[in-house]
């Protein structure tokens, strides 16, 4: 920003600014006794409007950022900063120095004060960090605080234990450390908290607790000999097949359908509870977990063999969250995950593991679900996600030590449900009911906006109609493959980097009465289930509740299916194989010359926030078609090193050199082929709100895939992705289109969000017949950024996959890609599964 006008005005109202608060804050602190006192300040830095801060400029400066509100449509960007009264002197002398210019004449420590406007003492609002606003500071209610150890010497929490004894505050009785950051639950009102400030205890942000709510569901009656019968003809996996772990209200450990697939594998994460489920809830997501749709199975006669087992680990009781001592979400989803994981060890052979957990923060939908940006559950889902170690104490939970890949853990949760759907809120200016803008409306819900997690949201099939008489001349509201009237979306999460649900599977539906003045359920449009009353052992249940469910049973059958899968790659394998169906894209995808129907940006918006990448189908996903190949890679690389200067620079590039069947390619000539390519790794999450870019980014790598160009040399190819890493910048709103998109279905421009990238390349045959090479790369992330000597040189791991389709022509690609990869050709095109692990040739890349 220019200054030059008045540098010295400037100047003068800065140091001004900062004084004053240096003043204020010796005020506050001898109202604080020894040992609590601090030894610093809290300054709020307001940006001029239409600029952004040198964040970190300000590290250099000797002072500690604490948090940043991003620029909005009415607000500049602020920054709280954390100053050592040590420092105030240079910091003062910093910003001086801005009236005076370097050698070559432009203003010295421009980088650092030309963008700030205002410099003053942040207050207690000033650290909140919700979009709703803050609540009234005489309210005694349970506040989330969040320290940054760094800026202070003692610890943080234990401090604001001792405050809390003294004033009588409760504290929750458990913290939890996620990356570089303490978190702690406290409850009084803001009026009291205030005097932090001026202490050790002081926080660098403040957020609105997410604490443990009740869950709701409709049982549902079936007889007992149909149980009995379908229970005589199970025959369960054994201890050591891959199983679905359900993180919900426990489970019915005696339920005929449920307990040889158990194997006594039920534990509780709450202290003083059994594993008992008492709600309903748990033992419903359970038996979706493990069958699917129940009402196959029980109406069937025929032998069924399960290829997974069960796992139970309650985390909700069903019951009012106890006032005293509240459990936050985050701190026992890490305890459930450490508990299932600890217990495994002990009772038999290791096996995989896919997590579910269909429970989200109903609380924010006062905010109509989340903003988009990280929270301390979904940063601690991240975390579990990307390897991190649990460790627990008495006193706190920490995330500790750098990820490993070999502990990495596949998540699976819930999009969020919108509930209570009237017809007055769906009812269109024409008169008639679509809930579709509703759920657009509707965001997701804590914690799905998680990088690292497979993202469940929900559409239904299930449009029929009871017959009981006094259903006649209702309708489904939901036409078949469309949105569920539950599902929440991100439609209305655009700018964010957030792009959820990954994948859609049934939810149920609502039925329409004749004179469209209620809504209401019904058995028929649920999803068939097992109930924990001894009288009532089938249930149903909807949403993304079952949705979820749903995708960790079809995750653990491909854990079963290909043992030597990764989380990663199973994640990537479900998006990969995922379809959207007619209805979701309102028409054909594409014209009849191969070109897609839709804009980049209207198919972004319209249909993947929507609805993710579709419904993964289960004989997509555990078969391979004679004209739909999948190829997975699982690999490694080293995204940063350092260099011989001193600097960190990106290090590895993947190419891929793919077995295309070039015979088979030419000879389809200008027939139409599609290339799917998805890229799946999991992230360290750096979770504190910082700004999101440069070294204050939440992921702390991210890698990126993209394909030569037909006529393109290998060197070429190199020269162009190293540009295009240069290129992109850390914040996502400076995401932007490269050359060569113009074949990509979505583009690097909306493709390249979170941990998990899906794109389809549609062209020629011959076109792709002389590609041949796909290529993985780094473009950045807080691990480089922060100069980590602890991550600098560290690999990471990946999953490629990659499809070849065609028209149904009749051309045989399986046979000759299978035979250059020495695979066994198998009779039977649906008996095929994924074509194995190929070795990438690496590169290094002197950046």
């Amino acid at each position: 920003m220019d200054r030059s006008a008045d540098r010295t005005g400037h100047v003068a109202r800065l140091v001004g600014g900062l004084e004053q608060a240096h003043d204020e804050a010796i005020e506050v602190g001898n109202e604080v006794r020894e040992p609590y006192r601090a030894d610093g300040f809290a300054v709020r830095i307001e940006a001029a409007a239409g600029h952004l801060l040198a964040l970190e400029a300000l590290d250099r400066a000797g002072l500690t950022l604490m948090s940043v509100h991003p620029q909005a449509d009415q607000s500049p960007e602020d920054a709280l900063v954390w100053v050592p009264y040590e420092k105030v002197a240079d910091f003062s002398r910093r910003i001086q120095e801005f009236t005076q210019n370097t050698a070559t004449g432009t203003p010295r420590q421009a980088a650092l004060v030309a963008n700030m406007e205002t410099v003053h003492r942040a207050l207690f609002g000033h650290l909140w960090q919700e979009s709703d606003p803050l609540p009234a500071m005489e309210e005694r209610r349970w506040w989330e605080l969040w320290f940054d150890p760094k800026i202070v010497e003692s610890d943080p929490v234990a401090t604001l234990r001792e405050l809390a004894a003294e004033r009588q505050w409760p504290v929750a009785e458990v913290a939890l450390a996620v990356g570089e950051r303490l978190v702690a639950h406290i409850q009084a009102s803001g009026d009291e908290l205030q005097t932090l400030l001026g202490t050790n205890a002081c926080p660098v942000e403040i957020r609105r607790p997410t604490f443990a709510q009740e869950l709701h569901s409709v049982d549902r009656s079936f007889q007992h000999a149909l149980v009995g019968d379908l229970a005589g003809r199970i025959e369960a996996a054994p201890p050591d097949a891959p199983a679905v772990c359900v993180l919900d209200t426990g489970v019915d450990q005696e339920h005929p359908l449920l307990k040889t697939s158990l194997h006594g594998r039920a534990h509780s994460a709450l202290p003083l509870q059994t594993p008992a489920d008492r709600y309903g809830h748990g033992t419903e997501m359970a038996g979706i977990a493990l069958y699917g749709d129940l009402a196959g199975p029980l109406e069937r006669q025929d032998a069924v063999v399960l290829a997974h087992g069960l796992e139970s680990v309650k985390i909700l009781t069903g019951m009012a969250t106890d006032p005293t001592h509240p459990r936050a979400y985050a701190e026992t989803t890490a305890n459930a995950v450490a508990t299932a994981e600890v217990e495994a060890l002990s009772a038999g052979p290791p096996h995989a593991r896919v997590f579910c957990m269909a429970v989200t923060d109903r609380s924010r939908d006062g905010r109509n679900g989340v903003d988009g940006t990280p929270t301390l559950w979904s940063a601690t889902l991240d975390a579990l996600a990307a390897g991190t170690d649990v460790v627990a104490h008495a006193d706190r939970i920490e995330l500790i030590g750098a990820p490993d890949a070999d502990a990495s853990r596949l998540i699976v949760v819930s999009a969020g449900n919108i509930r209570g759907l009237e017809p007055r809120q769906i009812r269109t200016p024409a008169g008639r009911l679509d809930h579709v803008p509703m759920c657009d409306l509707s965001r997701i819900e804590e914690p799905a906006q998680a990088y690292n997690v497979l993202t469940v949201g929900a559409f239904t099939e299930l449009t029929g109609v009871p017959e009981d008489p006094s259903f006649a001349g209702f309708r489904p509201l939901a036409a078949s493959g469309q949105l569920s009237p539950f599902s929440r979306t991100s439609v209305a999460l655009t700018g964010t980097p957030v792009v959820k649900p990954d994948i859609v599977m049934e939810g149920g539906n609502l039925l329409v009465d004749p004179g469209e003045t209620l809504l209401t359920s019904h058995d028929v449009v649920r999803v068939t289930t097992t109930g924990k009353d001894f009288f009532r052992q089938v249930s149903s249940a909807n949403a993304t509740s079952s949705a979820t469910a749903q995708a960790a049973r079809l995750a653990a059958l491909a854990h079963a299916a290909y043992p030597g899968l990764s989380p990663e790659a199973v994640r990537g394998l479900l998006v990969h194989e995922a379809r959207w169906t007619p209805e979701m894209t309102g028409t054909d995808l594409y014209t009849n010359t191969g070109r897609p129907r839709l804009a980049k940006k209207d198919l972004m918006k319209q249909v993947i926030r929507r609805y993710g990448w579709g419904v993964p189908r289960e004989q997509r996903v555990l078969s391979s078609a004679a004209n739909a190949v999948t190829l997975i890679v699982q690999s490694q690389l080293v995204p940063f090193r350092r260099h011989q200067s001193g600097s960190v620079r990106l290090a590895e590039l993947h190419l891929h050199e793919l077995p295309w069947p070039l015979e088979q390619l030419r000879e389809l000539g200008a027939a139409t082929v599609q290339l799917r390519v998805t890229l799946s790794y999991f992230v360290e999450p750096n979770p504190g709100r910082l700004g999101m870019r440069g070294k204050y980014t939440y992921a702390s790598h991210r890698l990126r895939f993209a394909i030569r160009a037909p006529g393109e040399s290998v060197d070429a190819f190199e020269r162009r992705i190293t540009a295009q890493a240069e290129a992109e910048s850390d914040a996502p709103a400076h995401a932007r289109a490269f050359e060569g998109d113009r074949n990509w279905l979505v583009g690097t421009q909306g493709r390249n969000q979170g941990s998990l990238h899906s794109d389809i390349w549609t062209g020629s045959a011959a076109d792709l017949a002389d590609c041949g090479v796909l290529a993985v790369h780094p473009s950045g992330g807080w691990w480089k950024s922060n100069n980590r000597t602890d991550r600098v040189g560290r690999p990471v791991r990946y999953a490629l996959l990659v499809s070849l389709e065609t028209e149904e022509i009749e051309t045989d690609l399986y046979t000759p890609i299978a035979t250059k990869l020495d695979v066994p050709i198998l009779g039977a095109p649906e008996a095929r599964g994924a074509i194995g692990t190929r070795s990438p040739v690496q590169s290094e890349i002197d950046w």
